[in-house]
């Protein structure tokens, strides 16, 4: 069996935290693997006494066994998520791989995603969350290990705007309030027409167009992994009525939430 098939973290813990200016932690043993994600402000994070900088979209990951010691931006506020894997043996290959790669990667698209499913799963009523949970920060490493390696090669690694990165995030969080644009944009410290081109230029669509299909994207979930009625799911996902989500369910899938929920439970198992 390929060794890097081996990488399942044996617990892990997420989080998101905003420190005032001139905030402070420390100093610490880091206990286990730690992805710190800088959404804004900046951190200067001294390892066994030595100083590392990250600024505003950045990522870095932290190794068990060191001490450590965090200053955060003097003059704004910052908001910073993280993610502690803890990983009894680390396949050789995989340390030896991360050990390669530059202190700081610039904050993916893609790595916030994952980095809000995961904030998002801590919450979550699902009996598979913990697994969920554990399957998602892997991920995470997986891909700070792949966008690392694909820097060291020289290829271009795109960071997301900080007003789309702001407003996805609030959508996620918020999905069954009655969101508007110009809410969107006030979260986001832009104007609605420049989100609109911003969601635009990076996601090919809209903030409220963006807002519906994870609603959407939710209800689905719900409706295949729990037995909450269609009436209760329609209201956790921002829909006013039950006519308005079943109309949008069929619109997505062809099919009535029921039908659904039928077609999910149906399915033989894989085992």
């Amino acid at each position: 069996m390929d060794q890097d098939g081996a990488l399942w973290p044996d617990w892990v813990l997420v989080g998101d935290v905003i420190y005032p200016p001139g905030g402070h932690f420390g100093p610490r043993i880091q206990n286990s693997f730690q992805l710190v994600l800088v959404h804004t402000g900046e951190m200067t994070v001294w390892i066994d006494t030595v100083a590392h900088y990250a600024p505003t979209g950045s990522v870095t990951l932290l190794y068990p066994g060191h001490q450590e010691r965090f200053a955060f931006a003097r003059d704004a506020d910052t908001h910073h998520s993280f993610a502690h894997v803890g990983i009894a043996q680390l396949p050789p290959s995989i340390s030896r791989r991360l050990h390669q790669l530059p202190w700081l990667l610039p904050l993916s698209p893609a790595m916030r995603d994952l980095n809000l499913r995961a904030l998002t799963l801590r919450n979550t009523a699902l009996s598979t969350a913990k697994p969920l949970l554990k399957a998602v920060v892997a991920q995470m490493l997986w891909r700070y290990l792949g966008e690392g390696e694909r820097q060291l090669s020289g290829e271009a690694n795109p960071v997301s705007h900080l007003a789309v990165h702001q407003a996805r995030q609030y959508i996620q969080t918020h999905l069954s309030e009655a969101l508007t644009l110009d809410t969107l944009a006030q979260v986001a410290a832009t104007s609605p027409s420049h989100l609109i081109r911003l969601f635009q230029s990076e996601l090919d669509t809209t903030p409220i167009a963006y807002l519906w299909e994870q609603r959407v994207t939710q209800g689905v979930e719900l409706l295949e992994n729990t037995g909450l009625s269609v009436a209760i799911i329609a209201e956790r996902c921002g829909f006013q009525t039950r006519h308005h989500f079943s109309r949008r369910i069929r619109q997505a899938t062809g099919l009535t939430p029921l039908e659904v929920r039928r077609r999910a439970w149906a399915r033989p198992s894989r085992h």
